[in-house]
């Protein structure tokens, strides 16, 4: 695809883990209101709740109706968030048992202990805004990509599902927290895992979907759930263990970043039609939360982090428009 004069390829990371991926899909809806007349969107790419958020862009840009994005990420939203009194009094005691962890003690129950519901119930949402046959005939070599990332249990091989070949199961898959989940088993090998233990979120393989420099993405947006820092030294084990989580969660991305800086300032050794400076841009989710809230399905909280996102957002376009 020849690239218009002035316009800037970008492609978009998506981390999520849980209710925190409203705020990817915040960031994601602000983004797209915006008419961003210098840059177009060739890839875009996620993990856990970000896959889902960067699926449903990736439809609405294989049919060419961005407009849709926003109706798409608000409906699938609306749907998880806790609607009756009994799913708010069930999700009300779910966070504080969560928070619970560590003060006193809490048996843990093998997800494989009983039926699959979560897991029938986020498929049946999924299918119900993706229609993922139309998504095969809609793909072309044209076509904007989708990497969704995840790990095979047994072998510990990372594993990207790539643009056609992206079904319900393999976004499940991304989304397989295994304390909450059982593996997600695809054809007749893959037992797969949430995709934060494998490329959180895949950036290097954006590199692979576009082999010459001139279709390589000029940005890579990434939206980052898992924050950097943090003010304080946790000491309540709760605590300890949520920020034990969030350092794991960001070791792949680190790696995945390093490499791209890496490649930058090899440059000047490296073959011009292949490679190319990359800029890399960050929005964070800056917000001092626990662990429990990433289970947190009330309507308030998930209207907390949209509104929150579209701010961070906003001041994110304030340095590219």
């Amino acid at each position: 695809m020849e690239q218009e004069r002035g316009t800037k390829r970008v492609a978009i990371a998506c981390q999520g883990v849980g209710s925190h991926s409203a705020f990817t899909a915040g960031v994601l809806k602000r983004l797209l209101a915006e008419k961003l007349e210098r840059y177009e969107i060739v890839a875009l790419s996620g993990t856990s709740g970000g896959a889902i958020c960067a699926l449903l862009v990736w439809y609405a840009l294989l049919r060419d109706n961005l407009r849709e994005a926003a109706r798409l990420l608000d409906s699938f939203w609306q749907s998880v968030s806790a609607g009756s009194p009994a799913e708010l009094v069930l999700n009300d005691m779910s966070v504080a048992a969560a928070r619970s962890q560590g003060s006193v003690a809490t048996p843990l129950v093998t997800p494989y202990l009983y039926p699959e519901w979560g897991k029938a119930a986020l498929k049946e949402l999924l299918e119900g805004v993706v229609d993922f046959g139309e998504i095969r005939r809609l793909v072309t070599e044209a076509s904007s990509k989708l990497l969704i990332g995840a790990v095979e249990v047994r072998s510990g091989e990372f594993e990207v599902f790539r643009n056609a070949e992206v079904t319900a199961e393999k976004v499940l898959a991304s989304c397989a927290l295994p304390m909450m989940f059982r593996a997600v088993r695809i054809g007749d090998d893959g037992v797969y895992w949430d995709g934060l233990f494998s490329q959180n979120p895949p950036i290097r393989d954006f590199m692979r979907e576009f082999p010459d420099a001139g279709s390589k993405p000029d940005e890579i947006w990434l939206i980052q759930i898992n924050p950097q820092r943090r003010k304080r030294e946790p000491m309540a084990m709760a605590d300890i263990l949520n920020r034990r989580g969030e350092l794991a969660g960001n070791l792949s991305l680190h790696q995945e970043i390093d490499f791209l800086y890496e490649i930058n300032s090899l440059l000047p050794y490296l073959p011009e039609d292949r490679y190319k400076h990359i800029e890399v841009r960050k929005i964070e989710l800056l917000r001092e939360l626990d662990a429990a809230s990433k289970m947190d399905r009330s309507p308030s909280f998930i209207r907390e982090m949209l509104a929150y996102s579209e701010e961070q957002a906003e001041e994110f376009l304030k340095g590219v428009s």
